[in-house]
């Protein structure tokens, strides 16, 4: 798992072979994450119009989290090492 990008308490986009990952922060009063793979479109749209596609994805997760339900990754921070590659990341 390599981390790719972050916006600051928003999200953080992350790689895995050629698989895409975007951990989204997401509620108010009760914070919580939303990780979810992305489709092949999003990857295309991301790699062509940069970080404004992941915003704006991050956005609509961020508003309507049961919509991306089915979606969700279970275990995402422990099947893919998470606080390795970003803790790689960060000392870099």
């Amino acid at each position: 798992m390599v981390f790719l990008d972050e916006e600051y308490m928003s999200w953080l986009l992350f790689q895995n072979t050629n698989d895409m990952y975007l951990s989204v922060v997401c509620g108010t009063v009760g914070m919580f994450t939303a990780e979810i793979q992305l489709t092949n479109s999003e990857v295309s749209s991301y790699k062509s119009t940069g970080k404004s596609y992941i915003d704006q994805l991050a956005s609509s997760i961020r508003a309507k989290p049961n919509y991306f339900s089915p979606r969700k990754v279970a275990n995402f921070r422990t099947k893919f090492n998470v606080t390795e590659a970003l803790s790689e990341w960060r000392s870099s």
